[in-house]
Formats: structure tokens, sequence, C-alpha cells
């Protein structure tokens, strides 16, 4: 294998992020986000699709953090997404983000493989959004919304994305959190021919038709999680994510031979401090 499979798995949206709201808060009237959050680093283990529209699982990790830089300044790691947000404000959060594209090798699929191999990509961007924490008695609720903008920097696809997402927290006890959210992808023409397009040098390779989309959705994600904090250093995390792909590439072979819906699932766990 080109590109060992173990790297591939994306389990932030719904493991990583889970581990955050994994606290012991204290009651306040006016919590800061960093009042009730902890600095914690942890990792994941489930499965997730071989590539996107792919209907073969694989398995495998991702590692997720999170730390207070001072005010409500943090930085976080969740899977291949980095951010930083650079606001010292109680509500409103803004900053750069750094996303890790894994790419395709060694398809299970022998017209998929035949295509050739995708390297992966990095992109850049930013995000900006809002964060409310209100407190249902000794423990935060949490509402999370935002987009951000990211775009390929290292020359494989030359394009961008837009990626809108919101989320929910809310706890059941002091040591219990059940949580909940959706994204949304909507990529460039050069993004969506990438990772779904099938040129006709392709087409003549694997016998897959010709496919060229254009810029527009590319996906769409909806997760539930469950996080139960053991004690003041430690907290286990489960979750599971439904993937669709959008409508803008819905009609790719790739998609046809495969799956246009998805899912991901495992358990993670976080030491925190």
């Amino acid at each position: 294998m080109h590109q060992p499979k173990l790297r591939r798995l994306t389990l932030a949206l719904a493991l990583a992020a889970p581990l955050a709201l994994a606290v012991h808060a204290p009651a306040l009237a006016q919590p800061s986000l960093n009042d009730v959050l902890p600095n914690f680093v942890g990792a994941a283990v489930g499965f997730a699709p071989e590539h996107a529209g792919a209907d073969r699982t694989i398995w495998g990790v991702a590692p997720g953090g999170r730390v207070a830089l001072g005010g409500e300044r943090f930085v976080s790691l969740a899977g291949p997404v980095a951010e930083l947000n650079l606001l010292n404000h109680r509500w409103l959060q803004a900053g750069p983000v750094g996303i890790y594209r894994f790419g395709r090798s060694d398809a299970h699929d022998r017209a998929v493989r035949a295509l050739g191999d995708l390297d992966p990509a990095v992109e850049l961007g930013g995000r900006i959004g809002v964060s409310w924490l209100g407190m249902a008695g000794p423990v935060p609720l949490r509402l999370r919304a935002g987009v951000a903008v990211t775009g390929d920097v290292t020359g494989r696809y030359s394009g961008a994305q837009i990626l809108p997402a919101a989320s929910v927290w809310v706890p059941l006890s002091p040591r219990v959190f059940v949580g909940a959210g959706a994204y949304a992808r909507f990529g460039s023409a050069a993004q969506n021919r990438y990772y779904f397009g099938v040129s006709p040098a392709g087409a003549a390779a694997s016998g897959l038709a010709p496919f060229r989309p254009g810029g527009g959705a590319s996906g769409t994600g909806v997760w539930p999680a469950l996080v139960w904090r053991l004690n003041d250093s430690w907290a286990l995390g489960a979750g599971a994510l439904w993937t669709r792909v959008g409508d803008e590439v819905a009609g790719s072979p790739i998609v046809a031979r495969g799956a246009r819906d998805g899912f991901v699932g495992g358990v993670g766990v976080a030491y925190t401090w």
C-alpha cells in the first residue's frame, strides 16, 4: 500500500470533539469557555469508509486535543483538523484552520483503483463563528456554530471549500454529556473533480464513464455522541457519524460503484488537566 489505511480515518467529528466537553464545571453566573473546558489530549479508534463514496469499511485511529492560550483563546486538534481561536471574546470566535485531506490509494474496487492514486492535500484557511455557553445547574450547556473556508496549498487540485457546521451539548449529569451536530461541505469545481471526477484518460483505463462535476454540494454529515467523565483526569467518549455524498458529485461512477451514504463510529479516551 502506498498510503497506510490507518491514516485515512477522520473520526474527529464524532469522537475527538466529544472528548473536549467531558468536564467537571464550576457553577458560574457568566462562565468563560476556558473555565469549563479543560486542556486535554486523547485518541479514538473506530471505523470509516475507505474513501468518500466507498462501500468498504476500514479501521483506524484519530488524535484530539485542546489547550487554552489565555482568555478565550485556544488551539485545538480534532483528527486532521487544527484550529486556532485568536479572539478573546466570550461568544465570537475567529482564526486560522488547517485540514489534512487524505488521498486515495490501493482502493478495494478494481475500477476505482485503475483511476490511479490521489495524493493527500493540505488545506489552509479561516473560520468565524459563535459559541454560547450557559449553565444548567452546575454543568455547562454549549451551542456552537460557524463557517470555515479553506483552500488547497499543496497544488493537488488548487481548489477550495466552504464548511458550515453547528453543534449542541447537553449535560445529563455533572459527569455525563450528550451531544449532536451537523455539517455541510461545498467544494469548488477543482476539488470535486479531484475526488469524484473521471477524466477521459481515467475512463479509458478503468472502464468507468467520464464524469466532470462542477462546484457545489459535495457532502453532509450528522453525528450524535456521548461522553462520560470518569474522574478529574480521565474521560471516555463514543460517537457515530452519518455522511452523505452531496448532489453535485452523487452522479460520479465512483459513488455509483460504492455507496452514497457512509458511517463512521468508534470510542475514544482523553487525559484532561
